[in-house]
């Protein structure tokens, strides 16, 4: 079976081609009920608790350690947690876990192994967070097929779904933890990514922590007093949080009144939609925003777009609707909702299927090309001035895969390597993500002025590869790039025996 893995920061999902070619998500193996599996992982006493068990504890025991939000870091070196053990892990381990559950439930359900899949990532994610999505799918030994940009999944199934051709489109994808704004085309040879861009720290989560400082707002004015916040308060407050939030974003509901009960104290709360929308209007102006500049980087104006695609649980907030049915009201644009909560995993499945070689049997578009998400190039020093630029290479927004070779040279007598600072960054070079050092040599013949020719690669991934040639002899020369050499395997192995020997929500896989 090839599997299609939505690794969310609030829920998970994992769908498969069923046998009428139709993509369909795959249940819990405990409650075919729950299709969602909620991105929460406990570690205790050499086992692991993963998704709807971890909520059950956590709500048994608020004082219980949980790990939420992983997706949020991974790429980071640093450690994200300690078991009762002592044993560092990090985002990739503990993402892990999610996959081996995930991949669990579906084996439960087809009675056939999980042969390989397709995984989501966000379109923003830079080289560090991707490979450390392919890490988590490593240490949980599940071969992986290919990644899948999150809007590019959605705007795939809702193009199947509907025989969609010979249009242009954005996905708006507002999911728990992190939005993306994807253009694309699409017409009966495939679809194309045009532009995108996106944040990591803008989701519901944000959304919940406001709707809870209103809650507290009111306690305290009624009180006197802040309520005393508790490992169970806190518990109960992002709960409550989530659920007024929700109830906001049903049709024709303008206020939510509701009684409260926070740290012994009960107090009726009262919040309206408009209050609501108030307290959100940054968070929703920055999506706006990164909404307007992935149209104007695709070359295009909003005019130009035939549908927008919401996708994900916080594009339900009305206000969401309501923004982008002003900011794209030209006639003949349509602003609207498919499947949000299911898409992406669904566009994974059917992704798998064509990764596979399985699209005419099944009916689906050939072809899928993506765009680099960021520019790739070497950060260099003046040897006059000091100062420090960036030597661009792969421009953000070039059709993938993009490739382009360079030649540098060694500057100084006897010297025997060369040493490249490789970055991605937006724009300028503000905000520049290091990949790592390119670190070349030993050289055979050191001299000033040796020719060496790198080639660098933006994959269909949107992973980034590095290789360094003699200019004059066209052999690769030996060379070590990012985390990759006997540091990052060494690191890797560790996370993966860790993994190995936990039992997740009492399964040894």
């Amino acid at each position: 079976m090839k599997a299609g893995i939505d690794l969310g920061t609030t829920f998970s999902l994992v769908a498969r081609m069923d046998m009428a070619g139709r993509p369909a998500l795959i249940p819990d193996h405990a409650d075919p009920e729950l299709l969602h599996t909620p991105s929460v992982v406990h570690l205790a006493q050499g086992a692991a608790f993963v998704g709807h068990m971890a909520e059950a504890m956590l709500e048994n025991d608020p004082e219980l350690q949980v790990i939420r939000f992983f997706k949020r870091h991974l790429g980071e070196t640093r450690p994200l947690c300690y078991d009762d053990a002592g044993n560092a892990w990090n985002a990739e381990a503990v993402a892990a876990l999610v996959l081996k559950k995930l991949c669990f439930d579906a084996e439960a359900y087809t009675s056939s192994p999980v042969e390989a899949a397709v995984i989501t990532v966000p379109a923003h994610f830079s080289d560090p967070q991707r490979r450390a999505v392919l890490s988590a799918a490593a240490i949980a030994d599940l071969p992986v097929l290919g990644l899948l940009e999150e809007p590019v999944a959605a705007a795939l199934h809702y193009g199947i779904a509907t025989r969609l051709q010979n249009a242009v489109f954005l996905v708006y994808d507002f999911g728990g933890g992190t939005f993306d704004a994807t253009a694309l085309s699409m017409d009966e040879k495939g679809v194309y990514v045009l532009a995108k861009t996106g944040l990591t720290d803008l989701g519901g989560k944000e959304f919940d922590e406001r709707v809870g400082a209103m809650i507290l707002d009111q306690f305290t004015t009624a009180l006197g007093r802040e309520p005393v916040l508790s490992a169970r308060t806190l518990l109960d407050l992002r709960r409550i949080s989530e659920e007024v939030k929700v109830e906001l974003c049903i049709p024709g509901r303008t206020h939510v009144q509701r009684l409260v009960l926070l740290g012994g104290d009960a107090v009726t709360v009262e919040i309206a939609r408009q209050g609501f929308e108030a307290a959100v209007a940054d968070l929703l102006e920055r999506a706006e925003e990164q909404t307007r500049r992935c149209v104007r980087e695709a070359g295009l104006r909003e005019r130009d777009v035939n549908h927008v695609l919401l996708v994900g649980g916080t594009s339900l907030v009305p206000a969401v609707e309501q923004r982008l049915r002003q900011l794209f009201a030209h006639p003949g644009q349509e602003v609207l909702y498919h499947e949000p909560s299911k898409a992406v995993a669904l566009g994974a499945a059917a992704h798998a299927s064509q990764l596979a070689g399985e699209a005419q049997m099944l009916a689906l578009p050939p072809e899928l090309r993506g765009v680099s998400g960021y520019n790739v190039g070497v950060r260099t020093v003046d040897p006059a001035s000091g100062r420090v630029s960036i030597d661009p290479l792969i421009k953000k927004n070039m059709a993938l895969p993009a490739r382009v070779r360079k030649t540098y040279y060694t500057s100084r007598p006897g010297q025997e390597r060369i040493v490249l600072d490789v970055v991605q960054y937006r724009d300028g070079d503000d905000g520049a993500v290091g990949l790592g050092q390119l670190v070349v040599g030993p050289l055979d013949a050191p001299r000033p002025n040796y020719p060496i020719e790198v080639t660098t690669e933006y994959r269909e991934d949107g992973t980034v590869m590095l290789q360094a040639y003699d200019a004059h002899s066209g052999v690769e020369l030996e060379q070590v790039f990012g985390r990759e050499g006997q540091q990052g395997a060494a690191a890797l192995a560790t996370q993966r025996a860790l993994v190995r020997g936990v039992p997740v929500n009492g399964v040894i896989q």
